[in-house]
C-alpha cells in the first residue's frame, strides 16, 4: 500500500544516478543478449541471498542457476546494472538497489507491465544506459517514420563517444532484441520492427498505451536526473532532454497529456502545468519524487501489455 512509502524513503538515493550529458556514458555491456522476465527476477533472488554470486568463484553456480553460458551471464549482468537494479559494493560483490528491492517486493516475478515501464525509464536515465538512450533519441517521434536499421546504427554511432564505438554494435543489437519476439519490452509496444526484402530491417517508435502513472513517474525521473535543484522547467526542456522519445509520444501529445492531468485533482501533489503565451512550464511539487511515483506506478498502474 502507498502508506508504506516510508519503508522506501531511501529509494531516491540509490535509484537516481544523476547524469551530466556532457560526460561519456558507459555502455550497457549486454553481449548482444536481451533480458527476459525470468532472468531478471531470478537474478534478483540470487543476489538477495548471495552478494558474491557474480564473482569468478561463483561462475559455475550462477551458470547453473540461470541456465546460461558465460556471455549470456555477462549480458544479464550488464542489463541488471544498466537498469539500476544492482549496485556494486566492491569487486565481484553486488547488492540490490532499493529500486531492485521495491520491484521485487511488489512484483517478485516481474510480470506487471508497470515493472517494465519502470525498468525502461531506469535504463533511459542510467549512467550505463548507452546506446539505449540514443536508440530512442535517434528515432522520429513526430511522424514515427520507418528507418532502416543500418541508417539508425550510423545515427547512434555518431552520438557515442569514440572510446565506446568498438563495442557499440553488439550493445545496439542487444538493445534491439529487447523489443523483439516475446521479450518483455516488446510486449509494451515501445518499438516496432519489420523486414522488407529490398530494404532489410526497418524500425520505428511504437504507440504504447501511456497511463497517467507512467507519465508522472517519467516526470519524477527526469526531474531528479536533469533538474534536481530546480522547482520549475520550461516544457521545451522536457522535449530537448528526450522525455517524449522515451514515452514514444510527440511534444504536442505530451503537452496534451500534461494539460489534461493538470485539470485533475489527482496530480496536484506531483506537478502543475502552467500555460503562457509563448512559454509553457512545469512546476514540480513535493510528491514528484521517484521513490513515491515508483510505488504509485507499481501499485496503482494500469496493465498496458499489448
Amino acid at each position: 500500500m502507498l502508506s508504506f512509502l516510508g519503508v522506501y524513503s531511501n529509494v531516491v538515493n540509490e535509484l537516481i544516478l544523476i547524469n551530466e550529458r556532457n560526460k561519456s556514458m558507459a555502455l550497457i555491456g549486454n553481449q548482444t543478449f536481451a533480458l527476459s522476465k525470468w532472468w531478471a527476477s531470478k537474478t534478483i533472488q540470487l543476489v538477495k541471498t548471495d552478494r558474491n554470486i557474480f564473482s569468478k568463484s561463483k561462475m559455475r553456480e550462477i551458470r547453473k542457476a540461470l541456465i546460461a553460458g558465460d556471455n549470456v551471464i555477462k549480458g544479464i549482468h550488464g542489463w541488471m546494472q544498466a537498469a539500476q537494479l544492482l549496485g556494486r559494493v566492491k569487486t565481484g560483490e553486488y547488492e540490490l538497489t532499493n529500486f531492485g528491492r521495491v520491484l521485487s517486493d511488489n512484483d517478485p516475478k516481474l510480470e506487471k507491465s508497470a515493472s517494465w515501464w519502470a525498468i525502461h525509464l531506469a535504463v533511459c536515465f542510467s549512467e550505463r544506459g548507452e546506446p539505449y538512450h540514443q536508440f530512442f533519441i535517434a528515432l522520429d517521434v513526430l511522424t514515427k517514420d520507418w528507418i532502416q536499421w543500418k541508417i539508425l546504427m550510423v545515427r547512434v554511432d555518431s552520438s557515442i563517444e569514440d572510446a565506446a564505438k568498438g563495442s557499440l554494435t553488439p550493445n545496439l543489437e542487444g538493445v534491439r532484441k529487447m523489443f523483439e519476439k516475446d521479450n518483455p519490452l516488446a510486449e509494451l509496444g515501445l518499438i516496432e520492427t519489420r523486414k522488407i526484402r529490398d530494404e532489410g530491417l526497418l524500425i520505428r517508435l511504437g504507440s504504447p498505451k501511456i497511463t497517467d502513472e507512467i507519465i508522472v513517474h517519467a516526470l519524477a525521473m527526469i526531474r531528479f536526473h536533469h533538474y534536481k535543484s530546480r522547482s520549475t522547467v520550461d516544457f521545451s526542456e522536457l522535449s530537448k532532454d528526450g522525455l517524449g522519445h522515451f514515452l514514444c509520444c510527440s511534444s504536442e501529445q505530451l503537452r496534451q497529456h500534461l494539460r489534461r492531468m493538470n485539470q485533475s485533482h489527482n496530480w496536484k501533489r506531483y506537478f502543475s502545468f502552467n500555460e503562457a503565451v509563448n512559454i509553457d512550464s512545469i512546476a514540480f511539487e513535493e510528491d514528484c519524487a521517484p521513490g513515491k511515483t515508483l510505488l504509485l506506478l507499481l501499485q496503482q498502474g494500469e496493465d498496458t501489455w499489448l
